[in-house]
């Protein structure tokens, strides 16, 4: 598996009120400059508060988070594996042997956090 996309975090502008939304959309402006030099296509995206950078085929990982470092309100850049929701077996063995797979020397363990934004999926978010 390989980073398909990166979720980024903004700190400051989180605390804004009613005009929130022009400094996510003035933030996204200047993350898509940023980007274009980088070696590949990036899409800036808005989601219910949160600000996804998608990546379409081969691009430039190490010149990607580069970049968006150097944006101010900028807090945290997380890189994102993306996969087909083909139900919740098949997610978490795709999960398991991909840890597997970064530390395949190491015992580890982790940790899901998880909140549901699709309130029709069918387990709860404590299932």
């Amino acid at each position: 598996m390989m980073y398909k996309a990166f979720l980024v975090k903004y700190a400051e502008i989180g605390i804004k009120g009613k005009n929130r939304h022009l400094f996510e959309k003035a933030l996204c402006v200047q993350m898509e400059h940023a980007l274009a030099p980088v070696d590949g296509n990036f899409q800036v995206t808005r989601e219910m508060g949160r600000i996804y950078v998608n990546t379409e085929g081969d691009f430039d990982y190490e010149g990607a988070v580069d970049a968006l470092t150097r944006v101010f309100g900028i807090a945290e850049i997380c890189p994102v594996v993306i996969l087909e929701d083909t139900g919740f077996e098949d997610l978490a063995e795709a999960v398991v042997s991909y840890v597997k797979e970064l530390y395949p020397t190491e015992e580890k363990t982790f940790k899901v956090c998880a909140r549901r934004a699709n309130k029709n999926y069918p387990m709860h978010t404590m299932e």
